[in-house]
Formats: structure tokens, C-alpha cells, sequence
């Protein structure tokens, strides 16, 4: 099984269809006022992070936020993580100094090791695929907006046992807030809130 991070949001953009329908009325509603768009979304996205039932549309470009798609169907595991590249390196724009092109690398590193997450050790899952990228390294990245991605292949020796998401990504990445995960396991499917100090996910 092989899931492109788009059909991976996809799919799991089934489990919020309402607040998907939702959130693109208020993106709808902000693009009537273009001189203020960028700051007046910023701080509306942030109000909303308040109310922890308020989960935002898939693939939006909030600072602080990221979300990741986990999808386990019979062995096999994809997990999809999305972020704005100001949450993971600290801005938007195409690197333009050494310091900057070494955070990128670096960011791109410890995604691609896979380290910022774990599951629990009776699931027996094994990284078969990592890729970390981001749009920093496009030409279009000046024109800023740019995010950061991560998309991961796993294999599991006992899928069943599989009850168990944690994210440490939180001690790695201050800036990061919050991680919006949206999960299906072999057809049961559930939605949760994270934070540094509510960074385990239960998958059951």
C-alpha cells in the first residue's frame, strides 16, 4: 500500500467533513477583504486554537500547527505530517544564508530519521520509508506560505496490538503548539488534539 500525502488527507478528511465545510466558509468570508488577509487569518486560525473541539481544515497553514494522517490498513502504516515551515525552522522565505540552508537540512534530517514519533513496542512496527521535505527548496518559496512535509511508510509485525501514538516531536520543535492527528486503524477511525503536555494519542 502506497498513499501520496494527498490521498492520505483525503481519506482522513472523511473523519471532519463538517468542520472542512466549515472552515472554507471562513476562508471564503476572509478573501472579500484581500489588504488584510494574511494578518487577519493569522490571528482568526489562532483564536480558534482556544477551543480544542475546533479541529482546522486539513492542510492549512497556521503557525503553531501541524497535522498528521496516520492510516494503518492490515500491516501496513502511512503517516502524512504537515506544517508551516515558520512552526519547523523558524520562517517562510527561500533560505539565504548558510545558517538558514543548515536549518533546513538539519529540520529535513531529524524528520527523515523518524525519531519524533513512536508507537507502542507490542505493535512491532518497523520504518520502511521516511521523506522529509519542504517548500523552502522551490523557487516559488520567496513568495512565502511555505510548509513542511513528512511522509512515512511502516510496517507492523502485530497490527492488532497497535493502541498507542506518542509524539515527542513537541521537546524537539518549541515552536510547534499544537498537532491536529487523524487516525484510521483497520477501519476504526478517531480524531485527537495534541500538545507538549498532551502529546499521547490513543488509537482505540
Amino acid at each position: 500500500m502506497k498513499l501520496s500525502l494527498l490521498a492520505c488527507i483525503l481519506i482522513a478528511a472523511g473523519l471532519n467533513t463538517a468542520v472542512v465545510a466549515a472552515q472554507q466558509a471562513e476562508h471564503a468570508q476572509a478573501a472579500v477583504e484581500p489588504e488584510h488577509q494574511h494578518d487577519h487569518n493569522y490571528q482568526h486560525d489562532h483564536e480558534h486554537d482556544r477551543d480544542d473541539d475546533d479541529m482546522p481544515t486539513l492542510g492549512a497553514h497556521v503557525h503553531g500547527h501541524a497535522v498528521l494522517t496516520l492510516i494503518l490498513e492490515g500491516n501496513e502504516m502511512q503517516l502524512a505530517f504537515q506544517a508551516a515551515a515558520q512552526s519547523i525552522v523558524g520562517f517562510e522565505h527561500k533560505p539565504n544564508t548558510a545558517e538558514q540552508h543548515q536549518e533546513v537540512a538539519a529540520a529535513i534530517a531529524v524528520f527523515n530519521q523518524g525519531g519524533w514519533f513512536t508507537l507502542n513496542a507490542d505493535a512491532n512496527c518497523e520504518l520502511v520509508v521516511a521523506e522529509a521535505s519542504t517548500d523552502l527548496t522551490e523557487m516559488q518559496a520567496n513568495k512565502g506560505h511555505a510548509d513542511f512535509y513528512a511522509n512515512y511508510q511502516l510496517l507492523c509485525q502485530r497490527p492488532a496490538r497497535l493502541t498507542e501514538l506518542q509524539l515527542p516531536v513537541f521537546n524537539l520543535v518549541p515552536a510547534l503548539e499544537k498537532i491536529d492527528v487523524q487516525w484510521i486503524v483497520n477501519g476504526q477511525q478517531g480524531a485527537a488534539r495534541t500538545t507538549l503536555t498532551n502529546s499521547t494519542v490513543r488509537l482505540r
